[in-house]
């Protein structure tokens, strides 16, 4: 193995080690501090300002992880790109590609609902009225849509597929019942490796030889860096955030088993990585 790849998989090795932690003493903590607490919900109620739903934190920051952590690879390509082969470079567009792929199938969009909203739905999940006297009712997937939740008007009784976490939301519903994969801590693991093997890791090598590097550049670069390291360190935060006031232990075990399989996938076996 080249040095600089057996430097930086010990560096994203030593960053995911630290992610499992957090996750760990989170949801350690929330045992502790909530356990007279009966549901999940009951503890996301109690969130501080910082952690809850509503922070900017978590509107400007997590729920948009993926654009921030493609604004930093485009920024540490960029500023890397002179001293580095263009083969080089398109290899790690094309690991983005694939990484942004990845991200959508989960999360946003698989031919219909995301992999995520699938599981939901498999799993026994359905959409419910947010209030006592609302307009809707559930109404169990049926043999012909299996993937699909259904909310029917109370009057009418029409149903209405309901297969996603968006359209439930957008009928007056909310999600119940099924394995609700934690997102946030399957993208906050996805970008935090990522920026860790296509970032981090090259600004720290290429900053170690100033040797065709103007002053400029240099700057430039010790930006880029400190940018993304500050920004890994908000998803850090936010992971904590996460499994102190927001899911079980089984939606955040999976969510990170998702987010650590890309890093997995292309970086451990060697497919495509980095050289």
């Amino acid at each position: 193995m080249h040095p600089d790849t057996s430097a930086r998989s010990r560096a994203a090795s030593l960053l995911l080690a630290s992610l499992l932690g957090i996750i760990a003493i989170g949801f350690a903590q929330s045992l502790i501090t909530h356990s007279s607490l009966a549901t999940h919900s009951s503890i996301a109620s109690a969130a501080p300002w910082w952690a809850a739903k509503r922070s900017v934190l978590n509107t400007h920051g997590a729920k948009v992880a993926w654009g921030w952590t493609s604004a930093l690879f485009a920024a540490a390509a960029a500023v890397r790109a002179p001293a580095r082969a263009p083969s080089a470079t398109a290899a790690a567009v094309l690991r983005y590609v694939l990484a942004t792929l990845y991200w959508i199938a989960m999360a946003r969009w698989f031919f219909g609902p995301p992999l995520f909203d699938r599981v939901f739905v498999r799993t026994g999940g359905s959409c419910l009225p947010t209030a006592p006297d609302a307009a809707f009712v559930s109404v169990a997937p049926s043999a012909s849509a299996p993937d699909a939740a259904f909310v029917s008007s109370a009057t009418s009784m029409t149903p209405a597929p309901v297969a996603s976490l968006q359209a439930c939301r957008a009928a007056g519903g909310r999600w119940v019942g099924g394995h609700d994969v934690s997102g946030h801590c399957f993208l906050l693991i996805h970008s935090a490796l990522f920026l860790a093997e296509e970032a981090v890791a090259p600004l720290l090598a290429v900053l170690s030889d100033r040797r065709h590097a103007s002053p400029a550049l240099t700057t430039a670069r010790r930006a880029a860096l400190a940018a993304t390291l500050a920004l890994v360190g908000v998803w850090v935060f936010m992971l904590y955030a996460t499994a102190r006031y927001f899911h079980g232990i089984h939606e955040l075990l999976s969510g990170t088993v998702l987010g650590v399989s890309y890093w997995v996938a292309l970086y451990q076996s060697g497919v495509l990585g980095p050289a």
